[in-house]
């Protein structure tokens, strides 16, 4: 009975990954679904505190602007890094109705790193250009759901412009591809390339209020299982903003609350003139056990709603777990 409920609950799943195919992008259209190219948290200022990859003893500029990593102020500063997280998913596949219903736990495995090349100081502003990579395998726990385990690679190279008023641009270019385990194909991937401003600002001597936004096109290659591969199906431009805080409870312990609005408008093919709004919450608790090592612990909700579509593609999900990272510098 048991082979029995597993082996519906994956005919299931595979019905409704072909039968969704060209609109959404192969279970992973919400934020949260899947780790990309890490990036640290460029654009925050020294005092970002525990959990974050700002520096702690590197001075601002002669222009005011404050150094988003702890950089070397000649040649290339390198950083990696690997993390592990364990947590609940309460819609693995990301759908509505019937397959809505499966739970499952994930894991997931990050191996990262990147290199800031160099500082530029300008009269207003310091200029850092980035470039980094990340590989993570994803495995689903429970659920019966471990044939759709697949591993993202993640890239990316961006120009990041900090201003000694708070505010920080960006303009860059990432790279992501998802590729199944069990059948060693790529299933998914994409160029982003992307432009984004943020604004931190102290709201008291251990709170920091960070403003974030973005725009940018997605354009995309993905499997299809009728045609073998589908270029442009998924294509689609996404502007996002969010607001969070980062509260420093002590020197080690830190609390993370976010919202994230963002809004994807799909142009090609089947997809023209079909929408997304998905809105996430998300609270990240940080714990410090070493000037490298972070216990982390992390929770966030997203609902997806969608129009231009004649079938359902809302959906909710709940992500709930904890992980480790390590993190060095060189």
């Amino acid at each position: 009975m048991n082979y029995l409920n597993k082996l519906s609950t994956i005919i299931c799943a595979i019905i409704g990954l072909a039968f969704t195919q060209h609109v959404f992008a192969q279970g992973n259209p919400s934020p949260e679904a899947t780790e990309r190219g890490i990036v640290p948290e460029l654009g925050l200022p020294n005092n970002a505190g525990a959990g974050g990859e700002s520096s702690g003893d590197v001075t601002a500029s002669d222009a005011g602007a404050q150094r988003p990593v702890k950089l070397k102020k000649k040649g290339v500063s390198t950083f990696f890094g690997y993390s592990s997280k364990y947590f609940y998913r309460s819609n693995p596949l990301m759908a509505s109705g019937k397959l809505s219903q499966q739970k499952t736990a994930m894991w997931t495995n990050a191996f990262f790193a990147g290199a800031g090349l160099g500082v530029i100081e300008t009269d207003s502003s310091v200029i850092t250009p980035y470039v980094g990579a990340s590989w993570t395998v994803n495995d689903y726990i429970q659920g019966g759901l471990d044939t759709l385990n697949y591993n993202s690679t993640g890239a990316y190279a961006l120009l990041l412009a900090q201003y000694g008023n708070g505010w920080s641009a960006r303009a860059g270019i990432n790279y992501a591809s998802d590729a199944s385990t069990e059948n060693d194909t790529e299933d998914y991937s994409e160029y982003f390339p992307n432009i984004g401003v943020m604004k931190a600002y102290a709201l008291s001597d251990s709170t920091l209020g960070i403003f974030n936004a973005s725009a940018g096109k997605h354009i995309t290659s993905s499997f299809d299982i009728f045609k073998a591969t589908d270029a442009g199906t998924l294509d689609n431009w996404e502007i996002s903003s969010s607001y969070g805080l980062k509260w420093n409870a002590s020197q080690n312990l830190s609390f993370a609350p976010q919202y994230r609005l963002s809004y994807k408008l799909y142009d090609e093919g089947a997809n023209k003139d079909h929408d997304d709004l998905t809105n996430a919450v998300s609270l990240r608790i940080a714990y410090q056990l070493g000037s490298s090592v972070t216990l982390d612990l992390s929770t966030s909700y997203s609902k997806r709603t969608t129009s231009g579509v004649p079938i359902n593609l809302d959906f909710k999900n709940l992500d709930t777990g904890g992980g480790l990272s390590l993190n060095a510098r060189f």
